[in-house]
């Protein structure tokens, strides 16, 4: 027995439980492998850089496109769920590396921004570079309508679950 919700177009099904169950386990089986990926994918950037810094460093990225001179620690541990020691830790490893640098910010000398070195920059890139290529490849067989569509649900979820 099928019944529609009153938003939903005429005839759209509710979902079930045995939908949930099957998104529940895809997803499960995306993320997994996304963790496993992200050793790989911090090896492209440095091959001393683990999973947990890459995270870091990729959420510097993101938060200084909405402020040239970089971004406080504060905000970029708010952004990635992580205690200020762990923090520290990834911020650390990811200074030794060469791939990001502590500067003065300019609106309050006494405090101190994250953002990217050159190496850093260009390290990111290379391998962002490099996932897309490799995507790209695995997709190949898809049709660009399914693409289009995977994009759209793939960003309604991120919608529905942040």
């Amino acid at each position: 027995m099928s019944t529609t919700r009153p938003d939903a177009p005429h005839g759209a099904d509710r979902p079930t439980a045995d939908s949930r169950a099957v998104v529940e386990r895809e997803l499960t089986r995306l993320l997994r492998r996304a963790r496993a990926s992200s050793a790989r994918i911090a090896a492209d950037v440095h091959p001393d850089l683990d999973a947990a810094a890459y995270a870091v460093l990729v959420a510097i990225v993101d938060l200084a496109a909405a402020s040239t001179a970089g971004v406080h620690a504060a905000l970029l541990a708010e952004a990635v769920g992580l205690h200020k020691s762990t923090m520290s830790r990834n911020l650390a490893q990811l200074e030794q590396l060469g791939l990001i640098e502590r500067v003065t910010d300019p609106a309050d000398a006494r405090a101190r921004l994250l953002r990217l070195t050159p190496l850093g920059e260009e390290s990111v890139e290379r391998s962002r570079r490099g996932r897309r290529e490799r995507l790209a490849a695995q997709l190949d067989d898809w049709s660009d309508a399914d693409l289009r569509r995977l994009g759209t649900l793939l960003g309604r979820l991120n919608d529905s679950i942040s």
